[in-house]
């Protein structure tokens, strides 16, 4: 079996540790990892430590520019091998091995070394990093929004609904489903591209339906501009198919690189505008 790690994309933020994905890796001894870099910046990959940045002799993927792929055989008998990037030391990973006649090995302890190294600091951050994510679910729109003291007051606005679905994604998943992490991957950079074009274009992101992405546009619009919504969502449907086209591409490669299998994948949206009820629905548990 082949193994395949992902460089995600960089957030920007260099002051906290940055896990490949998968974070873990497990195989065989024997066995081969490619690792591929999605990010914009180039990587250089070596075994050891990232606490004291000093290599190990056990393997070096040499540089890898954005868009680029190294494959290194693994061929150790250690139960564990801990990669940073030397680039980037805050970029970390571990490879567990197991040995085909003694079962697998218990990567707990490296996991827990894996995730405290010397960085205290970030449990005593737990709660904040709940509360940050919790924030990430609901758009900032939304936010606002539950902040108004007439929330509550069910209203009837002329408002346009997009939803967006990725053409062929169950047979992607289909294909990729012996290495999930490159699906999570996947959708995360979709994600991610296509937030700011529905922030940019005044849209609000609903919610996630797998692979769909629900979005309203003319939340805020007035009686006497009551088309900007549905102009809005036009443009942003526009634009978002234009982005996806460099993604999808770079994706279909790397779908045929893993499973030579040439699959083609499009971005799709349905629109409609109407009259629907806003405001606080629901019972006293959940809105």
């Amino acid at each position: 079996m082949d193994h395949y790690v992902i460089i995600p994309r960089s957030d920007g933020n260099l002051a906290e540790i940055k896990y490949f994905e998968p974070r873990i890796v497990r195989i065989l001894k024997g066995q081969s990892i490619t690792w591929i870099n999605r990010d914009t910046k180039v990587h250089e990959l070596t075994s050891g430590d990232g606490d004291s940045s000093l290599p190990t002799e056990f393997f070096q993927t040499g540089s890898m520019l954005p868009g680029e792929s190294t494959t290194v055989k693994i061929d150790s008998n250690q139960g564990s091998i801990p990669y940073f990037c030397s680039i980037h030391p805050l970029e970390r990973g571990l490879i567990a091995i197991f040995q085909e006649d003694k079962g697998q090995i218990d990567t707990n302890g490296v996991e827990l070394k894996l995730s405290n190294g010397n960085n205290s600091s970030l449990f005593a951050a737990d709660n904040q990093k709940i509360l940050t994510r919790l924030q990430r679910q609901v758009d900032p729109a939304i936010v606002e929004y539950l902040s108004d003291p007439h929330a509550a007051l069910i209203q009837n606005r002329l408002m346009t609904i997009v939803f967006w679905d990725i053409s062929n994604f169950s047979d992607l998943s289909e294909k990729l489903k012996e290495h999930p992490e490159l699906i999570a991957v996947f959708l995360n950079e979709y994600f991610a591209m296509a937030i700011p074009v529905i922030h940019e274009y005044h849209g609000i992101v609903d919610k996630f339906i797998g692979d769909g992405i629900l979005a309203y546009f003319g939340f805020k619009e007035t009686k006497e501009d009551s088309t900007s919504g549905a102009v809005n969502a036009v443009l942003a449907a526009l634009k978002l198919r234009n982005a996806f086209k460099t993604l999808g591409k770079n994706w279909i490669e790397i779908c045929k690189m893993v499973t030579n299998y040439d699959l083609n994948i499009d971005i799709k949206c349905g629109i409609n505008t109407g009259f629907v009820l806003v405001g606080l629905l629901g019972s006293g548990v959940r809105d």
